[in-house]
């Protein structure tokens, strides 16, 4: 009677729940994960948080909702805990494994079926969360780096990888073949307007300004939607009409910039086949910054180097000027440096145009990590251009003469903010190598810095800049000035 009695109100209690955790309210189905998981029937547990959570809506809190109960159910098992502690530990250099691994166990549970095909963009995204994940502790030997079982530091490194691993599956799923239609249909509808506009003009980038925005944090479908918009363009780019291929390098550019970089493999293909033949130097340039954000938001295993080197010599000064800047980026930290340094260095010294050698002179200022013979080469160069009557070249050199801690260093950085109409680049000159492990600002010298950028607030240093719709326009030039306040007087 008794055993009835508990295996009825068990049943009540599994029913309530359940509709709990389908609640609207997201509050409510938090609260009820969390009971879930502790019900004494841990198998029914795992199998309706597994499918909670493969039908949580994304939103920026992912772990205020459902996972959060998920993760305390998995822990509560030691067999079960040490399955899942297993999948990361064994995969932290295998995203596709792991990935495999992860959905066919949440499978066994009862939730959805296990990945069949792990395509380039999910695989990316995994592989930037297993970075993050050994960051936390995880190694390939476990989490006994992360404290004892129980403990905190080590219950959050457990939870995180649950997290961010069912964040992956979600936000990776295709959209429905209906919606994925409309989106490709809305996408071409789009370009085909941008197309009757000029290049590189105002009216063209509002038109494509929508298919550049950054996935929405609230939105996992959102994704997916992106990763058929870039397709949507980079069949545009391979388009033999230029002018279609012209539009669809500028959209890619913008694409690109975004903080969730989709379709890398199929972009580097589409960058090599346009870089195979001539471009005028629009094109050109957008290709090139194309190449070092693809560099910058996971690094090329064979970044293009010696493309680069010979846009050194371009006719076109803009296109000098894109592959000086792209260069230090492109091969810090490779055996290219050495080469790239001497060409760069060539470039400051030789070069008609100062923006040329500006951005021959912050790659330079990049590029120096401290190693000989690189080391002096950048810093005779910089030193030779100290007083340079560009601005873009004077504040490189100052940054490096910061970061090196050279005995002028102070009294140019003091002498460029006397000025009341100083280069907004000296501003971050300071930021840059005030970023740097070991610097440290005089004490008397930090007081007589504030004092002129203080005058500078004053007198309205922000509103004086020539090109208001440039960057940086005025709003971004007062909210740098008063970052770099609010960080002198903080370390003060």
């Amino acid at each position: 009677m008794f055993k009835k009695r508990r295996e009825r109100k068990q049943a009540e209690l599994h029913e309530e729940l359940g509709a709990a955790l389908r609640d609207p309210d997201a509050a409510v189905r938090a609260k009820a994960a969390v009971d879930a998981a502790e019900a004494a029937d841990l198998e029914w547990a795992l199998r309706e948080l597994a499918a909670a959570v493969a039908r949580e809506p994304w939103t920026d809190d992912f772990h205020e909702t459902v996972v959060d109960g998920f993760c305390a159910a998995l822990r509560r098992d030691t067999a079960v805990r040490q399955r899942v502690e297993g999948i990361f530990a064994g995969h932290l250099d295998d995203p596709e494994g792991c990935l495999r691994a992860w959905t066919g166990f949440v499978e066994e549970l009862g939730g959805p079926p296990a990945l069949r095909e792990v395509g380039e963009d999910v695989r990316d995204d995994m592989r930037a969360r297993l970075t993050y994940l050994r960051s936390q502790g995880w190694t390939p030997e476990g989490l006994d780096g992360a404290g004892r079982p129980g403990s905190f530091t080590r219950e959050l490194a457990f939870d995180f990888a649950v997290l961010l691993t069912s964040l992956v599956v979600r936000r990776n799923e295709p959209l429905p073949a209906e919606d994925a239609e409309r989106v490709r249909t809305e996408t071409g509808a789009i370009l085909e307007r941008a197309l009757a506009t000029a290049p590189d003009s105002d009216v063209r980038l509002e038109l494509i300004a929508p298919l550049c925005d950054s996935p929405d944090d609230e939105a996992w479908t959102d994704r997916a939607r992106h990763g058929l918009q870039v397709d949507e363009t980079l069949d545009l780019c391979m388009s033999a009409d230029a002018d279609r291929a012209t539009l669809g390098v500028e959209t890619l550019h913008h694409q690109v910039m975004r903080d969730d970089l989709l379709r890398r493999g199929r972009t580097r293909e589409a960058l090599d086949h346009l870089l195979a033949r001539e471009q005028d130097p629009f094109v050109l340039n957008q290709l090139l910054g194309c190449y070092v954000q693809l560099h910058v938001a996971a690094s090329l295993p064979d970044p293009p180097v010696d493309l680069f080197l010979g846009r050194l010599r371009h006719a076109d000064d803009t296109v000098r000027s894109a592959a000086a800047f792209g260069l230090g980026p492109l091969t810090l930290g490779t055996p290219e440096e050495g080469r790239v340094v001497d060409a760069l260095v060539a470039l400051l010294d030789d070069d008609p145009e100062d923006e040329v050698r500006g951005s021959a002179a912050e790659s330079l200022a990049g590029l120096d990590r401290g190693e000989e013979p690189v080391s002096r080469t950048v810093s005779d160069a910089l030193e030779r251009h100290a007083d340079a009557s560009s601005p873009k070249i004077r504040a490189a050199a100052l940054q490096h003469a910061l970061e090196n801690g050279a005995t002028d260093a102070y009294d140019r950085l003091l002498r460029e903010f006397d000025s009341p109409d100083v280069d907004w680049r000296f501003l971050s000159a300071y930021e840059l190598a005030a970023m740097e492990g070991d610097f440290s600002l005089p004490d008397d010298i930090r007081p007589r810095l504030v004092e002129r950028l203080e005058r500078l607030e004053t007198t309205g240093w922000a509103a004086r800049c020539e090109d208001p719709d440039g960057y940086p326009d005025p709003d971004r030039r007062a909210e740098m000035l008063s970052d770099l306040l609010a960080q002198l007087r903080a370390r003060a």
